[in-house]
């Protein structure tokens, strides 16, 4: 390997010094990659819970090519539970805010969305917030000032409200903006559209109108059609969604970071230090994750509200599928089933211990009654007794 990497080096004249530190480079990295996968060897069994969480997919940077403004659109799971119909009292009693109805969303989750009453200073984009009762909030285009006055304003109507930091860390951004300002002459675009195919500009390798939302390149782009705001709800419900499943991996690292020294201790024979009223605790934690993402939730299959609204549907999968939420999912319910294996082999460990100690006093029992049934005890009486005498008389005689 050194010689075909030194040939390249002295035909173009590399000097010697720059020469001798690469091969300090190429041996230390060797080294370092021996070592790295010792560890990993040595601490595979010990690590597999804390390794196995999937990388939520975020909404990356992306090279902006035009000129067009753009809007970002936040989600946060704050809460298990948001107590909607307070908070939509205390939201309008504050006067800077105003309930809206989205039309056609009769048999959708429950929701609220309101929108502030006064538009700032050159707004060109409205502003809309979306509560969902599971606990999530969306803001479309809201300053971070703004978003911190309606997450402390809406604190006291929630239930289980979660940890700041956590809530920060698992929220979701995405930019947004319209696709009118694609048809603006000042636009930089990929090039000119084919003059045989009227109204539509090419825009990052696609041809576009402006009458059909499109979500490209992880961004969001809007028609002007005129049920946007159904649409900003289906975009809503899933990064809701994705938010919401980012708080219960969250949960699931920090159990999986409580009980991953039980399998070490198992590795190492060691006793365990469990009791059995803590592993029926463990599996209650587990099974309301189990749940939470199995049952009382649309983590695993499209809500009911989008099998009728075909271009919402397709917006929602857009997004769901960007988001990774079905990989997660996947990958959490693993996870998940890995855990509860552990708690059960444990507990299934603690009820044979228990059985067996049970067994045993049982046992004990029986022989106790065996042997005074047979007299035992009242021969080992007597005989004790006379043992006494004998000692006593044979004291006396000697004095």
């Amino acid at each position: 390997m050194l010689n075909f990497m030194i040939k390249p080096f002295l035909r173009s004249g590399c000097n010697f010094s720059r020469f001798k530190f690469l091969i300090k480079t190429v041996r230390f990295e060797t080294h370092d990659v021996t070592n790295k996968r010792f560890l990993m060897t040595a601490t595979s069994s010990t690590s597999f819970l804390s390794k196995q969480r999937p990388n939520k997919k975020k909404s990356k940077k992306v090279q902006q090519f035009t000129s067009i403004p753009m809007f970002k659109v936040k989600a946060y799971a704050t809460a298990d539970y948001y107590d909607l119909e307070n908070i939509k009292i205390s939201i309008l009693n504050s006067e800077a805010y105003e309930s809206v109805t989205v039309p056609n969303s009769e048999e959708a989750n429950e929701f609220l969305c309101i929108k502030p009453k006064y538009e700032q200073v050159n707004e060109i984009e409205p502003r809309h917030i979306f509560f969902f009762e599971d606990g999530s909030v969306v803001f479309w285009n809201l300053s971070n000032e703004e978003e911190r006055f309606i997450l402390e304003l809406i604190e006291k109507h929630e239930e289980n409200t979660y940890d700041s930091e956590i809530v920060e860390e698992e929220s979701e951004v995405i930019n947004y903006s319209r696709l009118k300002f694609l048809f603006m002459d000042d636009v930089k675009k990929d090039e000119a559209a084919d003059a045989t195919i009227p109204n539509l500009v090419k825009f990052k390798g696609l041809y576009l109108d402006d009458k059909t939302t499109k979500f490209i390149d992880n961004q969001i782009y809007f028609s002007e059609s005129t049920d946007h705001l159904l649409e900003k709800y289906a975009f809503s419900d899933a990064m809701a969604l994705s938010v919401k499943l980012g708080i219960w991996e969250k949960n699931l690292d920090k159990f999986s970071e409580k009980i991953e020294y039980i399998s070490d201790d198992m590795r190492r024979g060691k006793n365990l230090k469990l009791k059995l009223e803590e592993i029926l605790k463990y599996l209650g934690e587990l099974f309301t994750m189990r749940h939470v993402i199995s049952l009382h939730s649309n983590f695993l299959d499209t809500p009911d509200f989008y099998w009728d609204r075909e271009k919402l549907e397709n917006l929602y999968s857009q997004l769901y599928s960007h988001l990774s939420i079905a990989k997660r999912t996947r990958l959490y319910n693993e996870r998940l089933n890995h855990c509860i294996n552990l708690m059960e082999i444990l507990k299934q460990h603690l009820t044979d211990k228990n059985s067996t100690r049970l067994e045993w006093i049982i046992i004990g029992l029986i022989a106790l009654e065996v042997l005074i049934a047979l007299g035992v005890f009242d021969f080992i009486k007597n005989f004790s007794k006379c043992l006494i005498e004998y000692t006593n008389n044979t004291f006396k005689k000697n004095k």
